[in-house]
């Protein structure tokens, strides 16, 4: 096989050896999420990949020289999906910054990263690294639970974490075999192992309070584009009272309603900033995410912001027309 060349065996199997830093971008993103890769050395800069999807699961094995991998947060859409990604580091440690948190993996650590949020992985020359790219809907309730051990590092030598490790290990070589109904299964196990790796971590006493806003929020996000999605309304779906449902939020800090605001907020925010909603007007941005009143959302952009949707919006046809040289495109507010 040459450098660089692509090896596709069915099933969503992907094989690349001796890749370029170009090479190991295009596969990540495509794996994962739209991302950077640089290398000190780009020149010398080689990488062995192999990947395989299971089910709703993508795993792929990363062999290869040091590299950076970024997800700045002018490649975050609305339109990415929702992903959490674990990584086992097996030979050479890797530094993750996300969130205001810095972990070190050492040989044999689990990293999560939550691929929604910007990050920074530096990985060190002679790395063999085994990525589990994880849909947020897989975990269910628990997703938060996971994501909440964001850029924190989890030891696979003993408990669950050495029973994952293990297996990720033993995939590694075999991930091309990996096809039908067999390839769905080790998905559903890596799943399950995965939440018991991470409750396996929380307190012993169910904290049913937090569980039931994990709920909330899962239920929520699921409907945000629904303009009549409200506090009364989601209390109702759960069975409690308004008030209740404002008792529990008030414990985290943040209300439902300056919750929901936010969530959807983050979203028009990333809309106006993405070329690909440059044909959509901002009231139509504003009600693919349940605002219904564009000039109430305008407000609230701004307060959140302190730039205006039209300033965001500018932004992003200045940043089309720099990387494409084409006219000004019809439709954008």
């Amino acid at each position: 096989m040459k450098e660089g060349e692509e090896l596709f065996m069915g099933d969503g199997a992907l094989r690349i050896e001796r890749a370029g830093a170009d090479e190991l971008q295009t596969a990540a993103s495509s794996i994962l999420a739209p991302l950077s890769v640089t290398a000190p050395d780009t020149a010398a800069f080689r990488a062995d990949i192999d990947a395989a999807v299971l089910g709703r699961l993508a795993v792929a094995r990363i062999r290869g020289s040091q590299h950076r991998v970024t997800r700045p947060p002018r490649v975050i859409t609305s339109t990415d999906p929702e992903v959490l990604t674990l990584t086992l580091h097996n030979a050479r440690p890797a530094v993750l910054d996300q969130g205001g948190r810095q972990a070190r993996a050492g040989q044999g650590d689990f990293v999560v990263i939550d691929m929604t949020r910007p990050y920074r992985l530096d990985v060190m020359d002679g790395c063999d690294v085994m990525a589990v790219a994880v849909p947020r809907a897989e975990p269910g309730r628990h997703a938060d639970t996971v994501a909440r051990h964001a850029a924190v590092r989890l030891p696979g030598d003993a408990g669950i974490p050495a029973s994952l490790s293990a297996l990720l290990l033993g995939l590694g070589p075999h991930l091309e075999e990996l096809t039908g109904p067999t390839a769905h299964h080790v998905g559903d196990a890596l799943v399950s192992l995965l939440l018991a790796a991470f409750t396996e971590r929380e307190p012993c006493r169910t904290d049913t309070a937090t569980e039931l806003v994990d709920r909330i929020r899962s239920y929520a996000l699921l409907d945000i584009s629904d303009p009549s999605l409200c506090g009364e309304s989601v209390a109702r779906a759960h069975g409690i009272s308004h008030r209740h449902l404002h008792r529990l939020f008030h414990r985290t800090g943040t209300p439902f309603a300056t919750w929901l605001r936010q969530e959807r907020l983050a979203r028009i925010r990333r809309d106006l900033l993405d070329p690909a909603y440059l044909g959509l007007t901002v009231a139509g941005v504003a009600a693919r995410w349940g605002y219904v009143d564009a000039a109430h959302m305008a407000r609230a952009l701004k307060r959140q912001y302190g730039r205006t949707a039209r300033d965001m919006r500018q932004e992003c046809v200045r940043m089309s027309r720099s990387m494409t040289g084409t006219s000004r495109p019809r439709g954008h507010a």
